[in-house]
């Protein structure tokens, strides 16, 4: 791996680009020799294989997705030669977009997730010096997330390196009480888990006689993106050393495992996004408000942008998946074209990376931005309301001692069939309800609101009162929006 990652150091941009052109092509041909269903596919679509040649020939095949794609064939079809012998883990969809679907995958698939962790590992979190107490915080059941997270870092074990894993999953009071009984034992202590997991662990600590100064903490997110807000406030609240090596929040899918990463590099640039309007439109254009920012392999997943939205290729479970759509909005940005982007923005990226010491560990990888889903957002008289924007507001600094930043949107109708939206807000543990408390929380959300969705503000001008949402403050883990152990559901439909 240190040759590797040197490889991913030195060589130029190019070669990486090369390597992701070359393996999409590798997959079409694969898929088109061994897959019933992605044939039947190229059928319909009066696609010639033989006429597939070049990397332009490829990015003119009709994406895929779940609907027309996975659902349309026969289940069996999916799979190369209709073969199931290698699969060893069957791991589903969460079902919050619709019925569960299930994506088996075997060692190959394992290997490759294995390999891109072991990347930010390495570099990042330092684990091949460190003993390391690994604590895995996401759902452990047939959700991707939890098994494998804990059989990837079970194969890095395997391999060498000092690590020992506690798949708790999503009990806080078990996640703390591991931390205090072995996190003194060891050198660094990673935290994993769903990022408004990962701030109730991080804010719960003191209760359980936990000073997070003791511990050298590392973080490691996945499922949803954040702000910088609350990467800074993860940051101050574990002190943790350097936000910008310690915090890494992966972009992955069922359908494809681990995909892309932020690394240190994306991170410092993301910052800079977060603080320019003008800068991120023109990184991130099909973003509504600051994406996730990160780096992929494309030897391992290949990523385009179409129309708008990030689609993706690889082998992530068993089905060969070729341009998959996940209606994700977002782009492609190749490193180079970073570079030179924020260059004319004035940012000199490079220098700013060695002032901040992280020049040795930038991969000259590709980046991907993803934003909300195509489908994520509450619409009320025409404005598309985002979770994020509220996930911002409930982030102020004025309003973090009482609130977790857990919310539930709700669109509803009063009697006069005029269509409002509420917002289920959750208190921290022993902060009581108050209409003063709901008052100053509503006043936030609709003054980021205005600030930063142009819709809302067009409609709150014509009616403040029916664009205001009602907030409501429900108890410390309240099970009507709040209940333990799953992810939290930004909206309810």
């Amino acid at each position: 791996m240190a040759r590797e990652f040197r490889d991913l150091v030195c060589r130029p941009a190019s070669f990486w680009q090369k390597r992701g052109d070359d393996m999409a092509l590798r997959l079409f041909r694969y898929a088109r020799d061994t897959t019933p269903a992605y044939n039947a596919w190229l059928k319909k679509h009066k696609v010639s294989p033989a006429g597939v040649r070049t990397i332009e020939d490829f990015r003119r095949l009709a994406p895929t997705d779940k609907s027309s794609y996975l659902r349309a064939y026969e289940y069996r079809d999916l799979f190369p030669r209709r073969d199931v012998a290698d699969i060893t883990t069957i791991s589903a969809t969460s079902g919050s977009t619709g019925e569960p679907f299930y994506f088996p995958r075997g060692e190959e698939q394992d290997w490759q997730s294995a390999y891109v962790t072991e990347m930010f590992l390495r570099s990042q979190f330092g684990i091949a010096d460190k003993d390391t107490l690994v604590v895995v915080g996401f759902g452990m059941g047939i959700w991707i997330g939890g098994i494998l997270t804990y059989k990837y870092f079970n194969r890095l074990a395997d391999k060498g390196y000092r690590l020992s894993v506690a798949p708790v999953g999503t009990n806080i009071e078990l996640f703390l009480k591991t931390i205090k009984q072995f996190g003194h034992l060891y050198d660094q202590t990673i935290l994993i888990g769903y990022p408004p997991f990962i701030k109730d662990v991080i804010d719960e600590a003191p209760r359980h006689g936990i000073n997070w100064k003791s511990y050298s903490v590392k973080i490691l997110t996945a499922a949803e993106g954040y702000s910088e807000q609350f990467r800074a406030y993860l940051a101050r609240h574990a002190h943790l050393k350097n936000p910008l090596t310690d915090t890494v929040n992966i972009y992955g899918t069922v359908e494809l495992g681990t995909m892309a990463h932020e690394t240190a590099f994306s991170n410092l640039i993301r910052r800079h996004l977060a603080g320019d309007d003008a800068l991120r439109r023109e990184i991130a254009p099909h973003a509504h408000g600051l994406p996730t920012l990160a780096q992929y392999h494309p030897d391992i997943v290949y990523f385009e942008e179409v129309e708008g939205e990030v689609v993706a290729s690889g082998l992530g479970s068993a089905m060969p998946l070729i341009r998959y759509r996940f209606a994700d909005r977002g782009g492609v940005i190749p490193f180079d074209e970073m570079v030179w982007k924020l260059g004319e923005h004035g940012i000199d990226i490079m220098r700013e990376a060695r002032k901040a010491g992280i020049a040795h560990i930038i991969m000259r990888l590709p980046f991907v931005y993803v934003g909300e889903r195509v489908d994520f957002a509450l619409v009320i008289r025409g404005a598309n309301i985002y979770p994020e924007e509220i996930k911002t507001a409930l982030q102020h600094k004025s309003l973090e001692r009482f609130i977790t930043g857990k919310f539930t949107m709700v669109k509803k109708e009063n009697r006069q069939m005029n269509e409002y939206f509420e917002i289920n807000t959750e208190l921290k543990r022993g902060v009581k309800a108050g209409g003063a408390l709901a008052r100053k929380i509503q006043e936030v959300i609709v003054r980021i609101l205005r600030e930063v969705n142009s819709e809302y503000s067009d409609q709150y001008q014509s009616v403040p009162k029916i664009m205001t949402p009602p907030v409501l403050l429900w108890p410390y883990q309240d099970p009507a929006y709040f209940k333990t152990g799953i992810k939290q559901k930004w909206i309810k439909r």
